[in-house]
């Protein structure tokens, strides 16, 4: 079954290379989904068909990564049956009727508005402290790929309210929890009876330990099956 690598609409796709190429080597047939621009109404809705259309035939299974876990019944319902599992990395889950703002703190709000130029917040590097991003990705390369993907994100996409779109038929999801940060939506998974992990590793991990994401992830979707 192909595996469709979905990154956050916040980052890049270089967060997943890495495990695409460690699935590849294990006999996986991988596809690293691209995400189209966020301007314009109707996010939610292009961006389901834009990578529905990455994604083939299928079967399929669609991993989603931090942010794009909020995307992910939209693709599933726009690939047409494609998709046939969806395993959640460190992400947040759907929010159908809210926006990603409305899902995130009051404080980190306030700031990315008041540090929007022409009506967009930072880039996502930004909103750490200094150094951050470095203390999790210490090989210069890689970082290097990862930060130069990073664009300032329109407010518009971040307080465009997801519609309620599900797939026609019911879809298997896991839930792999990799920092503490995401215990929450951890939590909400097994609550729903959901196959689900935790690796106390960090927050992109896909890009620093593809071997051990990897093997979480073919492990999780065992038990989906």
């Amino acid at each position: 079954m192909r595996w469709v690598l979905l990154h956050s609409p916040l980052t890049g796709p270089s967060i997943w290379r890495a495990v695409a190429a460690e699935a590849e080597a294990r006999g996986h047939d991988t596809v690293v989904a691209e995400l189209p621009a966020l301007e314009g109404p109707s996010p939610y809705q292009r961006i389901g068909l834009h990578v529905a259309a990455q994604i083939g035939d299928g079967p399929a299974i669609l991993v989603a990564h931090s942010g794009a876990g909020a995307l992910a019944d939209i693709v599933a319902a726009a690939s047409a049956g494609a998709v046939e599992q969806i395993a959640h990395v460190d992400a947040i889950l759907p929010h159908p009727g809210r926006s990603w703002a409305d899902t995130a703190a009051d404080a980190l709000l306030d700031r990315l508005r008041s540090d929007a130029v022409d009506a967009r917040a930072p880039a996502w590097d930004r909103w750490f402290p200094e150094g951050a991003l470095g203390s999790l990705i210490p090989e210069e390369g890689p970082r290097e790929d990862f930060i130069g993907e990073l664009q300032p994100t329109p407010l518009s996409f971040l307080e465009a309210r997801a519609p309620d779109i599900a797939p026609a038929e019911p879809v298997a999801w896991t839930y792999l929890r990799l920092s503490r940060a995401y215990e929450s939506q951890a939590r909400a998974a097994r609550r729903e009876g959901r196959p689900t992990l935790r690796r106390d590793l960090h927050h992109l991990s896909p890009l620093t330990h593809p071997k051990a994401v990897t093997s979480s992830l073919e492990n999780l979707m065992r038990g989906a099956r």
